[in-house]
């Protein structure tokens, strides 16, 4: 199998084991805590960054726009986020 068949599975593989920051699972603290610990708005920055940038190398027209426009919404509401709370 090709390698670059298996590249779009990365981000999915990641999430199995990412964490924001040690210590406590995703759902411990609730979902209020995800949206305002900035770590958690680091990370989501960081993916949205990623994923914006990464969708410079998908063929399909249709594909790089839905993969860059994601990114640039989590870029945003990250940014909106932090703006809010900070």
């Amino acid at each position: 199998m090709k390698l670059h068949r298996l590249l779009p599975l990365l981000p999915f593989l990641g999430a199995l084991s990412a964490q924001a920051h040690p210590g406590h699972s995703l759902g411990e603290h609730g979902a209020a805590h995800v949206i305002t610990s900035p770590y958690h708005l680091a990370i989501l920055a960081g993916v949205g960054a990623a994923l914006w940038i990464g969708g410079r190398f998908a063929q399909k027209q249709l594909s790089r726009r839905v993969i860059q426009g994601t990114g640039i919404a989590a870029v945003l509401l990250a940014a909106l986020i932090a703006g809010s709370r900070f």
